[in-house]
């Protein structure tokens, strides 16, 4: 079984990697330094496989990436610049026709088509306006994720966590976006990432204020339920929540915490708490729920931690390491 590995390269990252997971153990098969800052890969329907990075001509500006994964290595297909700063999230299209970027540093959404040969021309840009009541975070627009609502077909929700808002957006044949409503989140929360179950339902995980919130999307109107319930084991602890995705059986959601160096699992729809795994780094980002027993997380400050059933049974060092994403 081999991961993709996605990095900060400002940060000390390696640029991307290869690591198999195999009895038990992880191995480093290459790195590759080609693209800057490739912190979020996605795969397409088709297992075509998509990264951003902040190689345009201004600094950190934004391209989209298209990658063929060799055994060495990896080698770019097409790019496209994304006209925004620090992008930091793709999704595909559920019909693999279209690719979004959301740009974290200029609240914008991208959109982009995809062809036999490569990524296209971009055909579209939305940008986000607005501030937060945080004085340093949410003095603008920050767009930290788009994601696809399998609960309202051919809709999608931005999560902007400068605005303290999702936005629902409805794609249309040509694959431009429309507003659709604004679901309006508790000031100051800092929304990150939304993750949605196999049975319909909806959570939202913020980063400033360190909860997770069931959330509604219906076909006119959405709400955001609170209070929501803390990740971190002592809500006096500084830290800032990060990612939010189901575990294999649906029956629970596991959230990593930044700064207390967690992950933290918490039942399904109750959300109370059921455990809390400490990882090799204080600093844990995405990872990847890679079965009903085992987590494989990526530690920006140290690496790369395997748990199985909570307990820590390898570990490989990767400074940089932001994202976690599974070979298709």
């Amino acid at each position: 079984m081999d991961f993709l590995i996605g990095t900060l390269t400002h940060a000390g990252g390696a640029g991307i990697g290869r690591v198999r997971l195999e009895d038990g153990r992880l191995r480093l098969l290459w790195t590759d330094g080609a693209l800057t800052d490739p912190n979020w890969l996605c795969s397409g329907p088709d297992g075509r496989i998509f990264s951003v990075s902040s190689d345009a001509d201004a600094p950190m500006s934004g391209c989209v990436n298209e990658l063929r994964v060799t055994q060495t290595g990896m080698e770019l297909v097409s790019r496209q610049p994304t006209s925004g700063v620090e992008p930091c999230f793709l999704e595909v299209s559920p019909d693999g026709r279209l690719l979004l970027c959301a740009n974290y540093g200029t609240g914008s959404l991208a959109v982009f088509p995809l062809t036999e040969t490569g990524i296209g021309p971009m055909l579209q840009l939305v940008r986000h306006h607005g501030a937060g009541p945080h004085p340093t975070r949410q003095t603008g627009p920050h767009l930290h994720q788009v994601v696809a609502l399998p609960m309202l077909p051919g809709c999608y929700c931005a999560v902007d966590l400068g605005l303290d808002a999702l936005v629902v957006y409805r794609q249309d044949a040509r694959g431009l976006l429309t507003e659709r409503y604004r679901i309006p989140v508790p000031a100051g929360q800092g929304p990150r990432h939304v993750a949605c179950t196999r049975a319909g339902d909806a959570y939202l995980i913020t980063e400033l204020g360190n909860r997770v919130y069931p959330v509604r999307f219906g076909p006119d109107g959405g709400s955001v339920l609170a209070p929501g319930v803390s990740t971190l084991s002592d809500e006096a602890t500084p830290g800032f929540a990060a990612a939010l995705w189901p575990s294999a059986d649906q029956r629970c959601l596991y959230a990593s915490n930044r700064g207390e160096g967690t992950i933290v699992r918490l039942a399904l729809p109750s959300l109370r708490r059921e455990a809390s795994h400490a990882l090799m780094g204080s600093a844990p980002r995405d990872f990847c729920v890679v079965d009903e027993h085992r987590l494989l997380a990526a530690c920006q400050d140290a690496g790369l931690t395997l748990l199985q059933d909570g307990v820590i049974t390898d570990t490989l060092r990767f400074p940089g390491a932001v994202r976690v994403m599974r070979l298709p």
